[in-house]
């Protein structure tokens, strides 16, 4: 009988050697060949899932998107209250954890890629604003889609500084509680 393959398992298999060459060495330095002996598969076996380098970059991405996004969720409902949501939420975007560090560097890596490449440009370009329009009820400000936005960008830079190592991580939390007790009072 033959052995049944999780085909969706296996393109994660892919994914997960692509970040793992993406946060050592950034997008540039993934090719099929490099994800294949990272994944310790065939070439073969890389290329009937992904064909092209670009579709393996977009399938990255995508699945990236979807794991922040469920990591987001869960934080943001285990929050009760406005200032408790919008706090869960920002710290969730931190690189706190090795996972989080993982995500932080996968999608800096991107974002640098995105400079150059207008399709993934144009899937991470709708993240902020679309993360932004479902934290700013949370808010109770005239300007409350705005405050949302300067704070999904100051918690990104604060990303990228607890990955260089810029900020530790309680500088980052206290940074982001200062912005809060700002907003809220």
């Amino acid at each position: 009988m033959p052995k049944r393959v999780d085909h969706e398992q296996r393109r994660r298999e892919i994914t997960g050697a692509l970040w793992e060459i993406a946060r050592a060495e950034g997008l540039g330095a993934v090719t099929l060949r490099r994800v294949a002996a990272e994944a310790g598969m065939s070439m073969n076996l890389v290329q009937y899932y992904f064909p092209a380098k670009e579709e393996m970059l977009e399938y990255g991405l995508r699945h990236l998107i979807e794991v922040a996004s469920d990591r987001l969720r869960g934080e943001i409902e285990a929050a009760s209250g406005p200032r408790a949501v919008l706090r869960a939420a920002l710290l969730g975007l931190l690189a706190v954890d090795e996972r989080s560090r993982l995500l932080t560097a996968v999608h800096h890596a991107y974002l640098a890629h995105a400079i150059t490449d207008a399709r993934v440009a144009a899937l991470l370009n709708r993240i902020p604003r679309e993360l932004a329009g479902q934290l700013a009820p949370a808010l109770d400000h005239p300007a409350a889609l705005t405050e949302v936005d300067g704070l999904l960008a100051m918690v990104t830079g604060l990303a990228l500084g607890l990955l260089v190592g810029t900020y530790t991580t309680a500088e980052a939390v206290a940074l982001v509680d200062h912005r809060l007790t700002t907003l809220f009072g």
